[in-house]
């Protein structure tokens, strides 16, 4: 009956494989100092199958045997320490010589489960059998059914990596089936008779609002009965998630400051500088220097020699990769989730589940301490289909629709090993809204005009900066600004973004003029536009040659080189994506990155009145209050849509 319903189940194309393994070696591990717990296994009994469920969880294989259409598994159960005692050993003899109805329909099943073990695998596995033999629930006993430490089973119900789980897999039996539909509703419904364990509630929890509640039961119902085309909620259905084994702690990291700040915005401007092309004059562009920065220097975390100190010096500044990570952690831990200003940075790493490629935990715990980022471990090969809609799920999601596509299929190719990614989504409100708009005209980079909704106030901060004009409006709290940079009338835009200068710019910026003394007049037009761009061959422009460079690339820091069949890692791109809309009730911005490796009184005197009028081509920011940037562009061509 289970075999013709997964039969079914793949004929849909609803469920892929769920078998996760982590192919690790090394010696059999030496005996325990502690006796084993009182029971070797849970066991259930199915009243449907009328079979025996025993569940081994993070069980030793110490041997598989295959021969003459019988399988044979040597395991040793887990003593609840980090040892195992082979005098506690099992062999779980799958032959049903007794049952022929019961062999046929299981044997193809058992084999294709068995085939995947390997000796000193570690794993969770659920036998299921007529029999009852209660010494594997309790070791005092003994069954008359058990010839010594030999067991008689029907069939292997499954096989799982016991530190990955699949997101909308309640039963955290390996795959997403009907059966889950059914633990759902008896959870929502109060009627289910056992406590879920924390891995089947955060499998369970599949929007990630800490309940488990109809929309997530909606989610996978959707998601097994096929007709899920794209998730706003949490796509990462049928993906694995892996335990925290090490209990990362989040790193507090290092306050943001002037060195930090600095390092941002020289990262900000030459990206600007090389991505912009004059030629295009109807292409607005719009970068996330922290979105990059902060995919790069995820991946940087697995280089090292040369790939190492050139990623260092492109993203740092002078600042080594440990202060960047000290950095980034402080800054990610105090961005604001308000009403009325939010700022979400998300960031994730997605890798090949291959016995030829072997992460390194380090790589993954260091991640997780200073970016909290999510890992997934995935079968590429023959499910690229499914990763990319996995990946633009997360992206939609973590941006609030913004960007609800990043990559394509033809994104992952046949050597794509690991996809590192970030997401940013700025939302806030103007410190003093705008009451109404009013007609106007932007002319644009080739001389054309367009008609635009002009925003036109009065503001605080004027920055003086020899060639160009500049303001500040500031969002709700204060915490975060818009800047507008007009170059002066008599100065070509294309000419006075090439010589834009980080260093000069961010000291330009760094205190306006008083503002007792400036009557400042500005327009900002009401504009949205969306951008992307693939940094392959920008950031080795900018000094990140090594990374980009397959026989050169030295990221030996993420994967283990000494396994069977590893190869070396490199970048293979870098692509990011943007959307901006400002309005007269504030501004919404994300962006979303993909690594592939693959602020007395005086005498009244007289003000100076400066007009900074933005309806000709101008470069803008959002920045922070120590002016990190979190967005940089330059509007070239704008009109009313």
């Amino acid at each position: 009956m289970g075999r013709t319903k997964k039969m079914k189940r793949l004929a849909a194309g609803i469920v892929g494989t769920a078998l996760l393994f982590s192919y690790s070696g090394g010696v059999f591990p030496p005996p325990p100092a502690v006796h084993a717990e009182e029971s070797y296994s849970n066991v259930s009994y199915n009243e449907e199958t009328q079979m025996y469920e025993y569940e081994f969880l993070d069980a030793y294989i110490y041997d598989v045997h295959i021969f003459d259409g019988h399988i044979a598994i040597d395991l040793i159960p887990s003593t609840g320490s980090n040892w195992y005692e082979y005098s506690f050993h099992k062999e779980i003899v799958l032959n049903s010589y007794d049952h022929e109805e019961s062999a046929q329909l299981y044997e193809q099943d058992n084999y294709e489960w068995a085939s995947k073990l390997k000796r000193e695998d570690r794993v969770n596995i659920k036998f299921a059998a007529r029999n009852s033999y209660d010494e594997l629930t309790n070791m005092d006993r003994y069954s008359s059914w058990g010839r010594g430490e030999e067991y008689h089973v029907s069939q292997i119900v499954y096989i799982k990596d016991p530190n990955e789980h699949i997101y909308g897999d309640i039963n955290d039996d390996g795959v997403i089936d009907s059966f889950d539909i059914v633990t759902y509703k008896k959870y929502i419904a109060g009627n289910l008779s056992y406590k879920l364990s924390e891995a089947q509630f955060l499998n369970a929890d599949v929007d990630m609002d800490t309940e488990i509640t109809e929309e997530d039961l909606r989610q996978v119902t959707d998601f097994v009965l096929g007709s899920a085309k794209e998730f706003n909620g949490a796509s990462n259905i049928g993906s694995v998630r892996l335990d925290n084994t090490v209990s990362v702690k989040a790193e507090e990291g290092v306050k943001t400051d002037e060195k930090f700040a600095a390092a941002e915005m020289k990262f900000g401007v030459d990206l600007l500088k090389k991505c912009f092309d004059p030629d295009k004059g109807d292409e607005n562009l719009l970068l996330s220097p922290l979105s990059i920065s902060t995919a790069l220097a995820m991946t940087a975390n697995g280089a090292e020699g040369e790939t190492k100190k050139e990623m260092e010096k492109v993203l740092g500044n002078g600042l080594t990769l440990d202060e960047i990570n000290e950095y980034m952690a402080y800054y990610i831990s105090k961005l604001p989730d308000e009403e009325k200003e939010k700022v979400y940075l998300a960031d994730s790493i997605w890798f090949r589940d291959d016995p030829t490629f072997k992460v390194y935990d380090e790589f993954l715990e260091t991640n997780s301490k200073y970016y909290n980022s999510e890992m997934y471990k995935c079968r590429f090969k023959g499910n690229e289909d499914k990763i990319v809609k996995d990946i633009n799920s997360w992206v939609n999601k973590n941006t609030k629709g913004m960007i609800p596509n990043l990559i394509k299929r033809d994104n992952i190719k046949e050597n794509t090993a690991m996809l590192l990614l970030n997401t940013l989504y700025f939302e806030a409100e103007w410190m003093s809204p705008y009451l109404s708009t009013s007609e106007g005209e932007f002319t644009d980079i080739n001389g054309d005009k367009h008609s635009i909704r002009k925003m036109e106030s009065q503001e605080r901060q004027y920055f003086d900066l020899g060639n160009a004009d500049a303001f500040k409006k500031p969002y709700i709290n204060g915490e975060y600004s818009f800047v507008g940079i007009l170059p002066h009338e008599d100065v070509d835009f294309a000419d006075y973004v090439k010589e834009l200068d980080g260093a000069a710019l961010i000291e330009g910026l760094r205190e306006c003029e008083d503002p007792d003394t400036v009557e400042l007049h500005v327009m900002i037009p009401k504009f949205k536009y969306n951008y992307e761009k693939k940094l392959k061959d920008i950031l080795p422009e900018l000094g990140m040659e090594t990374a980009f460079d397959s026989s050169k690339a030295d990221f030996s820091k993420i994967n283990d080189l000494s396994v069977e069949g590893a190869l070396p890692l490199y970048i293979d791109d870098v692509l990011h994506k943007t959307k901006i809309e400002v309005t007269e009730k504030g501004t919404k911005a994300a962006a979303a990155t993909a690594v592939i490796m693959g602020l007395g009184a005086a005498a009244p005197i007289e003000k100076k009145k400066v007009y900074i009028t933005l309806d000709r081509p101008f470069v803008y920011m959002i920045v922070d209050k120590n002016n990190v940037p979190l967005f940089i562009g330059a509007a070239t061509q704008l009109e009313e849509k």
